[in-house]
């Protein structure tokens, strides 16, 4: 019963965060943006706490809710609901809606059935993410426990953010149990990301383009795999949709709340992971060059905004970690080293890597093939500026992943054949995006049609 009050409270907490902020929203993109920004920000909120010296609690869980609750409700009753963008094109045939839901469906039920049913299996949630939450939950950061200066615990990188094990602490908190619960959260994250996929993409291409474009995404095998898991994929992967959801929002119609939202979101996945940090620096860049010359100062402008934001969000961590001690896992650190130039040899073996893991048939099936082959027959469409900042958006991200490869310490076969899954899970919302925004019109698409939406949700 306290696991599902907890999981409320967290979808209670993210509403009044995203309506407060997102006011030209609609109802489908409010709830995409709550599911996923609720976790984080109670996260968040105990994480400052601990920091003080005081652990989570069901009590101070409670009060947070409280807090953020009577703010939504004032955001309730004052928010003008935006209406869901129609389109005038053909519906969607009943047997497409019928095939695409019982792909999502299934999806969520694999991730539902390992966060509910099974105990924790995968590796790094094991010795990372959920030994952190019990860490988390038995001990405050201030004084700081003994965990983050033993050397024997390295191979739990103790230099890791602690976004995602203080959302499974705060389960523990709300159960009283130090069990496997903790990865329930992914019951938000996993339909929150959903749903951000397919808000951005009907804005742009038009129902069916959304419906297909989420379904194929759903049943991926590393978002089956990793989704319920209690490792940090689904989260990075859920904060980074809703960060796509909310640039893209912002390109449209300018409005400083999803700017917000979307340096919010982006600190989140610099608080989840230390891939984050590169995902928002890629955020922030696509944010300071959007639009015209004639609007470059703005654009300028929100970039800082952007960046300051973040900056702000992430330097409680950048503190606390300081003087922690540095390992062979600590990447970040190794990044200016000469050594990225002496490695520049592996870039054949990387590129390789990569190219094998976005055919890869039992991960990925048809999605990157899909994606690839839309970009090449529909590339005229690139000349639409949302459709172009996703496209640079996801070769951004594919690129800020592979530095770390020319400076791991690891066998590179190996380490690659361990990971690609999982970062290529973090960009597969872009590419879900990328997929249904160029979705061809004879097959259901709506752009460049006259009966098409616009981008800026109003019929041309």
């Amino acid at each position: 019963m306290w696991c599902v009050i907890g999981l409320c409270l967290l979808v209670i907490s993210g509403y009044a965060v995203a309506a407060g902020l997102a006011r030209e929203a609609s109802r489908l993109e409010v709830a995409a943006l709550a599911l996923c920004m609720g976790p984080a920000i109670i996260g968040f909120c105990l994480i400052l706490l601990s920091m003080l010296g005081i652990r989570p609690a069901r009590l101070e869980i409670l009060a947070i809710a409280a807090v953020f609750a009577a703010a939504g409700i004032a955001v309730h009753r004052f928010r003008r609901v935006k209406p869901e963008p129609k389109s005038r094109s053909e519906p969607t045939p009943s047997w497409w809606i019928i095939i695409c839901c019982v792909a999502i469906g299934y999806g969520f039920m694999a991730v539902a059935i390992d966060a509910l049913l099974y105990p924790v299996i995968e590796w790094d949630a094991f010795a990372i993410w959920q030994l952190k939450a019990k860490v988390l939950a038995i001990y405050p950061l201030y004084p700081q426990p003994g965990y983050f200066t033993n050397l024997s615990l390295s191979y739990s990188h103790l230099r890791y953010p602690l976004l995602v094990p203080m959302i499974s602490a705060a389960m523990h908190a709300m159960t009283g149990r130090l069990d496997d619960l903790g990865k329930t959260v992914a019951l938000l994250f996993y339909p929150g990301m959903e749903l951000a996929v397919f808000a951005a993409v009907r804005r742009i291409n038009g129902n069916t383009a959304a419906l297909t474009a989420t379904a194929l995404l759903a049943g991926v095998e590393p978002l089956c795999r990793y989704g319920g898991s209690g490792t940090a994929e689904m989260a990075i992967t859920a904060f980074y949709a809703c960060s796509l959801l909310c640039i893209l929002r912002w390109r449209e119609n300018r409005d400083r709340g999803f700017l917000v939202l979307a340096a919010i979101f982006s600190a989140w996945m610099a608080w989840t992971k230390n891939e984050g940090l590169a995902l928002a620096a890629i955020n922030a860049i696509v944010v300071a060059a959007s639009g015209s010359r004639a609007r470059r100062r703005n654009s300028l402008l929100a970039g800082a905004i952007f960046v300051g934001i973040v900056a702000a969000i992430y330097l409680p961590w950048i503190l606390y970690s300081w003087g922690l001690p540095r390992t062979d896992e600590d990447y970040a650190g190794r990044l200016a080293s000469p050594q990225i130039f002496s490695n520049l040899g592996r870039l054949g073996t990387i590129l390789t890597g990569f190219g094998q893991e976005l055919i890869d048939w039992e991960h990925w099936g048809l999605f990157w093939i899909i994606a690839a082959g839309l970009a090449l027959a529909e590339w005229r469409r690139f000349k639409n500026p949302q459709i172009a900042a996703i496209g640079i958006l996801l070769a951004l991200h594919l690129v800020a992943y592979m530095p770390a490869f020319l400076i791991t310490n690891w066998n590179l076969e190996e380490l690659m054949s361990v990971t690609l899954d999982r970062l290529l899970m973090h960009a597969a919302p872009a590419g879900a995006i990328l997929i249904g925004a160029l979705w061809p019109a004879w097959v259901g698409g709506t752009a460049g049609s006259k009966t098409g939406i616009s981008l800026s949700g109003h019929r041309p």
